[in-house]
């Protein structure tokens, strides 16, 4: 029986460190696309400051929540980084649509 029980307490050890190194991937997925994304936010001149607690409720530009996203996950909070970088991620997605969307704008008489 207590055989069983250290066995099963080693697979479930294993388990969980298989899905963290997993999860510590992703979050570091997340803010690599978060970058791409921005860097091409940046080029097309649509790089937003958008509000996020983590910043303490101010608006900031994406380049700063990239920032803050990396020493999340460094400091091991691998979810509150990768909400982060989804939100840049985002946010660099709606600006580009945005500046193209307005690219020739105009006021109307």
């Amino acid at each position: 029986m207590k055989l069983m029980k250290r066995a099963g307490a080693i697979i479930g050890l294993g388990a969980a460190f298989l899905l963290s190194t997993a999860y510590a991937g992703a979050g570091e997925d997340a803010i690599t696309q978060a970058e791409a994304d921005l860097k091409a936010a940046q080029k097309a001149g649509a790089e937003w400051r958008v509000l996020d607690p983590a910043t303490g409720g101010k608006a900031v530009p994406l380049s700063k929540l990239v920032k803050t996203a990396k020493a999340k996950l460094e400091g091991g909070d691998e979810a509150e980084a990768i909400r982060i970088a989804q939100k840049v991620s985002w946010a660099s997605k709606t600006g580009i649509a945005q500046a193209q969307a307005q690219q020739g704008a105009a006021p109307y008489y």
